[in-house]
């Protein structure tokens, strides 16, 4: 049978752990209350559906620009490599979360997570830049936004890792001294996977945005070119 996945922190919590983490129950876990529940989600996490959307919309505001073809073909494929790497890391980790609290059954080391801590993160950050620039060109319009961004999913991985290492102590150190946060290792560690249909089905809601996104970025673009 299939071993389930099911996250509640971005990129974190799975059910079906391996037996050496099936201990980890959140009870016993630092950073959670017995008696108040768990811990409510910081204002960034809280709130990053909101602010990545108005981000968005301050990007469509402005018109398009043209853009030549070997940046094009650049971007769009940084794009795609994003798209799938995103969906990697969903095939380690399970249903996206939009509570208002963090929980972290299990640390997730396998799969995308071992070979770089915030593969969610970068994929975000590289899926938004290549948006931008396909939309804005390569243009100074972008770097206020290109800023936003970087700045935004530096942030939220801070937290993440804080949070983290508050849970789990010296395991997540050990993990955390041989993955690097960004740039991806040459480590490979097998664990509990989803498969890719599966993983696409978690994340339907974010895939929907993102199409939509998308969509209206080449609307913008068609109309531009025509008009």
């Amino acid at each position: 049978m299939k071993e389930q996945v099911n996250t509640q922190i971005e990129g974190r919590a799975v059910e079906g752990q391996r037996p050496e983490n099936r201990s980890k129950t959140v009870e016993n876990q630092p950073g959670v209350s017995q008696g108040e529940g768990r811990p409510s989600r910081p204002f960034l996490y809280r709130f990053r559906g909101v602010i990545l959307s108005i981000l968005a919309v301050a990007v469509l505001i402005f018109p398009p620009s043209e853009l030549s073809l070997v940046p094009f073909l650049i971007f769009v494929n940084l794009f795609i490599i994003a798209a799938y790497l995103r969906m990697r890391a969903r095939c380690s980790i399970g249903d996206h979360s939009r509570s208002n609290v963090q929980m972290a059954p299990v640390l997730v080391t396998w799969g995308a997570y071992a070979r770089l801590r915030h593969p969610l993160y970068l994929s975000n950050t590289v899926v938004a830049l290549s948006l931008i620039v396909l939309h804005l060109g390569l243009s100074v319009r972008v770097l206020p936004f290109a800023a936003f961004m970087i700045g935004f999913c530096y942030a939220l991985s801070k937290l993440d890792d804080r949070y983290l290492e508050s849970r789990y102590g010296d395991e997540w150190r050990r993990w955390a001294e041989k993955t690097p946060a960004f740039i991806p290792s040459e480590n490979h560690l097998r664990g509990p996977m989803r498969s890719g249909r599966e993983a696409l089905k978690a994340d339907m809601y974010t895939w929907i945005w993102l199409a939509l996104i998308v969509g209206l970025v080449l609307f913008r673009k068609v109309d531009f070119l025509i008009w």
